[in-house]
């Protein structure tokens, strides 16, 4: 069984990747349980509570004025392979590779006039949306101490959604007459920082990409005694 803590990063339409001045980093917190198949290969199942947030603030696209943020939920499960053999003499401290699949549940927000507004329902783009989209997960990590049942570990993921709206951003701006006043005023945010309204049809998002989130976590690890683990412990003294 474990249990983490971490710092996020959303990756997406109102974010750039190489900005590091403006990481604009939120927090995870996760449990997992995970069982040994065999003496490299795990099979792992995770429920994780992330929050982030983006904003084209400070970024080349800083004239749309968009931001968003939100606290989400997500489960996943998969395997988690160790990189180096049982034998070897730093086993204690193997890194290890996880991949697996799951579904988030997605909430995006944008504050306006002090008020905090849900994006999905209001159709900023004139669409329906999945709210329930399924995510792949890949990452890495590695033991910072271990001993006979307690073990600390520092693992960073990456997490694809297969979905382009985490952010409520996608495509391109919509008629806004067709939208509901709140929801015209949220498609497009120029006007609060005084640049005139984008016409419809013009870039709001790049779908061709998917949005995603990296988690950097710090995790303490409990080893339960199973008769696998007893076996593992005779046969290699650890």
């Amino acid at each position: 069984m474990s249990a983490g803590l971490g710092a996020t990063r959303y990756a997406g339409d109102l974010n750039e990747s190489g900005n590091l001045a403006h990481l604009r980093l939120g927090a995870a917190i996760n449990g997992a349980i995970t069982y040994r198949l065999s003496y490299r290969l795990s099979l792992r199942a995770e429920g994780q509570i992330y929050y982030i947030y983006g904003s084209q603030k400070d970024t080349r696209n800083f004239y749309n004025n968009l931001s968003f943020f939100s606290l989400n939920p997500d489960i996943w499960a998969g395997v988690q392979l160790d990189l180096w053999p049982i034998d070897h003499p730093t086993m204690g401290h193997a890194p290890y590779a996880l991949l697996g699949a799951g579904l988030t549940y997605m909430r995006p927000r944008t504050t306006f006039e002090g008020k905090s507004y849900g994006l999905a329902e209001l159709r900023t783009e004139g669409v329906s949306y999945n709210l329930f989209p399924p995510i792949i997960r890949y990452g890495m990590g590695m033991p910072v101490y271990s001993n006979n049942r307690i073990r600390f570990q520092i693992e960073g993921t990456y997490t694809h959604v297969l979905s382009d709206y985490l952010d409520d951003v996608s495509t391109v701006y919509v008629d806004r007459t067709t939208l509901t006043p709140l929801a015209a005023v949220l498609a497009d945010r120029r006007a609060e920082i005084g640049w005139p309204l984008n016409r419809p049809g013009e870039q709001r998002g790049n779908s061709t990409r998917n949005d995603g989130y990296w988690v950097v976590s710090g995790r303490v690890v409990y080893v339960l005694s199973t008769p696998l683990y007893q076996n593992y412990r005779q046969k290699f003294g650890r």
